[in-house]
């Protein structure tokens, strides 16, 4: 069984999403984007003995921290949430990415 614990995200600024776009409040965007953060490195890694970057870039999640713009990710009730952009290694092969904080252009958003 696989289990996910996060701590109080309530103004914790690792966390922040810096979601200025929508009406959510700081702690459901923190929450909404460190969940996505880690469901896509659970589903690429879901042991932690897997895919993890060299240099200490992490997992696929690590290496877009902080990459967000003004994309939005829109569920089927129509809610938009302010979430990280997360690693593609087709992306980064393409060039076609945002860069992360590194500069290497993989970086995604999934509509």
């Amino acid at each position: 069984m696989q289990v996910a614990w996060f701590f109080t995200l309530d103004g914790d600024a690792a966390c922040d999403p810096h979601d200025s776009f929508t009406t959510h409040s700081q702690g459901l965007s923190a929450l909404a984007n460190v969940t996505a953060h880690e469901l896509a490195e659970t589903i690429t890694d879901p042991r932690g003995l897997g895919w993890f970057a060299l240099g200490g870039r992490g997992e696929n999640g690590d290496k877009c921290n902080f990459v967000e713009d003004t994309t939005f990710v829109t569920f089927s009730n129509s809610s938009n949430w302010h979430i990280q952009a997360e690693w593609s290694n087709a992306a980064d092969l393409a060039s076609t990415g945002y860069l992360n904080r590194y500069g290497e252009p993989g970086c995604i958003y999934h509509p």
